[in-house]
């Protein structure tokens, strides 16, 4: 084979595997989503279609409804899709016209004024930072969990719900009911769905950056605030005297 011949012959295998592997990742980071109370980057840069987890807030706990929500046509095609994706048995049943659809579990973050106090937090100053600077960055506040109709009546005696983290620094969720307490590892349990809220950016009276409010992807930020924070144009310059 001629010199020429078994150079483009390398080409093309190189190519093959470069491709093999981007696919291969990208399939994984699908099937990898984030956990409730994190910070993620959406689409996971240019090549992704996917959110990738890149940290915790520094949070103790976060208090979080749990809502018991009944499948449609959306979600569903959704659920479908990551049980096909994971090579998993879809084992929920569902028919449009059914009378009784069968249900999923939510679990939603419930103060969000409480969380924009605490990414302001000194505590999180290198995190704002680092989250100004790219407006792809989301927090996670809500998760959808596909579990069984006896998990599903389990989940629904619940009277408070909140997510601590363990001495591994493991996310768990705790359910309060009543005399019992159930506690699950995050990570653990069926998520199939998130949902991801923005920052709107602002600034303090030293025209400091700040966060100062979260909202649904497909909401636009309040008047004077941002969903970049590089269109917040201070002059810090009358500080220095």
């Amino acid at each position: 084979m001629h010199p020429t011949q078994k150079l483009l012959l390398l080409i093309v295998l190189l190519s093959l595997v470069a491709c093999g592997s981007y696919k291969a990742k990208k399939q994984e980071t699908k099937l990898v989503l984030p956990h409730l109370g994190t910070v993620v980057k959406a689409k996971g840069g240019l090549l992704y279609d996917a959110a990738a987890q890149i940290g915790t807030p520094n949070w103790s706990t976060l208090k979080v409804t749990v809502q018991q929500l009944p499948f449609n046509i959306e979600s569903y095609t959704v659920y479908a899709k990551h049980m096909h994706r994971a090579a998993k048995i879809n084992s929920i049943p569902y028919n449009d016209s059914l009378r009784y659809k069968p249900k999923y579990i939510r679990l939603q973050l419930q103060d969000k004024i409480g969380l924009t106090h605490m990414l302001n937090n000194d505590a999180h100053e290198e995190m704002r930072q680092y989250l100004s600077l790219d407006n792809t960055h989301k927090f996670v506040t809500a998760v959808d969990i596909a579990l069984t109709e006896i998990e599903i009546n389990e989940f629904g005696q619940t009277y408070a719900a909140k997510l601590e983290k363990d001495k591994f620094d493991n996310i768990i969720l705790v359910l309060n009911q009543g005399e019992k307490e159930r506690i699950y590892l995050l990570k653990d349990l069926p998520i199939f769905n998130y949902v991801l809220n923005s920052f709107c950016w602002g600034e303090d009276q030293y025209h400091n950056r700040r966060i100062e409010n979260m909202v649904d992807e497909d909401e636009k930020c309040p008047k004077n605030t941002y969903l970049k924070a590089s269109k917040i144009k201070s002059d810090k310059s009358y500080l220095k005297f």
